[in-house]
């Protein structure tokens, strides 16, 4: 007697291949998987080390020529000589923008690995040694010209407060920008949900 063929039963395969099989060299970079598991796509290094190196330059040159005002204005304020130049100006932004690398290498590689910290620790060092630094050169130029108390010395406190502000702001203006330049579009949005979570 024959089976009838149309009441069989198929039976599956024993073994399936993945639907998705990747296969990955000894020494591959895996840079595209996902570190969380929110669907984001961890940035390459190179995005990482390109994003901070162009915030540390724009952020450093904008602080730099805030505090060049600030620098001017306090030669005023004091009845200072003014010998402000191109060339000073230039090296004040190299120096400002050499010192924001901490800030924006935090924000940068933040966004990569998803911890606060890193990026935390970042504008802590840029605020420290670029305040320090810049509160040092203003004491030591103000050294030569004593202070008449009242509204000079109002003035003066008021821009030194000003310095500090500005640093601290730099700082972290670069590390939200290498942040979000390291993220691409949206990048604020996924960092802030990456943060969120433990």
């Amino acid at each position: 007697m024959t089976a009838d063929p149309t009441t069989q039963t198929p039976v599956a395969p024993t073994s399936a291949a993945p639907p998705t099989a990747v296969v990955r060299g000894a020494g591959a970079v895996t840079d595209d998987v996902p570190e969380r598991g929110d669907g984001a796509p961890r940035p390459g290094w190179g995005r990482v080390v390109g994003a901070a190196a162009g915030t540390a330059v724009v952020v450093g040159v904008g602080t730099a020529l805030v505090a060049r005002v600030l620098m001017r204005l306090v030669a005023d304020v004091v009845d200072a000589e003014t010998g402000f130049s191109v060339v000073g100006t230039l090296g004040i932004a190299i120096v400002f923008s050499v010192l924001m690398v901490p800030a924006a290498a935090g924000g940068a590689i933040e966004a990569r690995t998803r911890r606060a910290v890193v990026g935390l620790v970042g504008v802590l060092t840029t605020s420290v040694v670029l305040g320090w630094g810049t509160a040092t050169t203003a004491l030591v130029d103000l050294a030569d010209h004593p202070l008449r108390e009242g509204r000079e010395l109002d003035l003066v406190a008021l821009l030194l407060v000003g310095f500090g502000a500005t640093v601290v702001v730099g700082a972290v203006t670069a590390r939200r920008l290498a942040r979000r330049w390291t993220l691409g579009r949206g990048g604020d949005e996924v960092s802030g949900r990456s943060l969120a979570q433990p």
